[in-house]
């Protein structure tokens, strides 16, 4: 019975709280604005030249892809391995704006992301002081677990010499 007043209740709510008039939709005044919009350049339609794409069994597979503006893209991975594991190996070619070609070779796999490429940054060459110090580091190395081991046999000496 309370349910039945309380849906009663909210249905008279609602119909008296409808707009009782109706009120035209009066345009706002508009008032002119200049604003300088630089018009976006339309993309050119690239056709494709080459679409092959050859799925292979066991997840392998093979694409390549060219376009007319130069820009191409060929990738094949396949699973190596006495576990079976992916390897992908592909490579894609484009011409930056100011002319210079692109060109990237790639493999991934277990190894992680291999590129190979002129257009990839290498370090720095090492100076001769470089090599100095890396020369140093591994003596210090070398000459630090020398000693840790003459510790280790030391002590099992020690050790054996107690028990006897």
């Amino acid at each position: 019975m309370k349910a039945a007043v309380v849906l009663l209740f909210c249905v008279g709510v609602g119909v008296f709280a409808r707009p009782q008039e109706v009120v035209e939709d009066v345009p706002e005044e508009e008032t002119p604005v200049e604003v300088e919009e630089e018009e976006a350049p339309t993309a050119a339609h690239v056709p494709i030249l080459v679409d092959i794409r050859e799925p292979i069994a066991n997840g392998a597979y093979s694409f390549r892809i060219e376009q007319g503006d130069g820009i191409s893209r060929s990738e094949s991975a396949a699973a190596t391995g006495p576990l079976g594991e992916m390897e992908t190996v592909g490579e894609y070619t484009f011409t930056h704006p100011d002319g210079t070609l692109h060109h990237l070779r790639y493999t991934a796999g277990v190894g992680g992301f291999l590129p190979e490429s002129d257009m990839l940054p290498t370090p720095h060459p090492l100076e001769p002081w470089h090599l100095e110090q890396i020369a140093f580091a591994e003596e210090q190395k070398r000459l630090q677990a020398e000693s840790e081991s003459a510790n280790e046999e030391e002590s099992g000496d020690e050790a054996n010499g107690e028990e006897a």
